[in-house]
């Protein structure tokens, strides 16, 4: 099994019409989902908060590509 799927506990669904498109099914369902926009302010601690809980780039991308995304973040100036 792929490392990516096991850390990101990947969830396979299917659609019951495979002609509709997954946006115009979720435009149906208006109780089902519920989008959040959080402060770019916050950004900075809320990856602080994930980060102390171990969800990085590392941990959801294995490989050299989550690697490089996380060295890049935690070694970029916070701004």
């Amino acid at each position: 099994m792929d490392d990516r799927i096991v850390n990101q506990f990947a969830l396979f669904s299917v659609m019951s019409n495979s002609a509709m498109a997954v946006d115009e099914w979720l435009f149906r369902q208006k109780g089902l989902y519920k989008r959040v926009i959080l402060p770019k302010a916050l950004k900075w601690e809320i990856r602080d908060k994930l980060d102390q809980s171990n969800i990085t780039e590392r941990v959801l991308f294995p490989g050299l590509d989550g690697l490089s995304s996380w060295l890049r973040r935690h070694y970029s100036p916070k701004g």
